[in-house]
């Protein structure tokens, strides 16, 4: 069964070391890897994901060229709401909240969802599982790789093999 995550944005940026040092000098760049990120890694595992933004901004498009969008919705609260609140009522309203799992340090919206059935991670867990993916991603992209190109030899079929070996038996003479 399929989780649906949601992420408190600025949450994960500050606790993670590598976006939080980009996020000093590039703000919106460090956002938008934080998204990208989570795109590929929902599009790799499957799992849903709503990532909500502190303060008001324009709806931030999720990846365009990603074909998997469709698993991760991206959200800025408005003025007089904050991303837990949001988060808060969307534990609330589910009819399946074992299914839901909250990334946040706050300890006020953590406990509130835990009390209402819903997991918790911690934004750093969060994060490092994110990497772990990308890693495991990229490792089993280059074996495929690799056992996809195999050998030349591998492609070939009998008679072509036969012909080759008579060349290389001509030139080894």
């Amino acid at each position: 069964m399929h989780q649906t995550y949601y992420i408190d944005g600025y949450n994960v940026l500050h606790h993670s070391s590598e976006l939080e040092e980009l996020m000093r000098d590039h703000f919106e760049v460090a956002r938008d890897q934080l998204i990208d990120r989570i795109v590929h890694w929902c599009a790799a595992s499957g799992e849903k994901a709503n990532i909500i933004f502190d303060g008001q901004g324009k709806r931030t498009e999720a990846s365009p060229n990603h074909p998997d969008t469709k698993l991760v919705e991206i959200l800025f609260s408005s003025k007089h709401l904050t991303a837990d609140m949001i988060i808060e009522r969307a534990v609330f309203q589910s009819s399946r909240r074992e299914s839901i799992i909250v990334v946040s340090a706050d300890r006020g919206i953590t406990d509130l969802c835990m009390g209402k059935g819903a997991l918790v991670m911690h934004p750093r867990h969060f994060w490092e599982s994110i990497r772990e993916s990308d890693s495991e991603t990229r490792r089993s992209v280059a074996k495929t790789q690799t056992t996809r190109m195999g050998s030349l030899e591998d492609t070939l079929d009998d008679s072509a093999r036969e012909h080759l070996e008579r060349i290389r038996g001509e030139l080894d003479s």
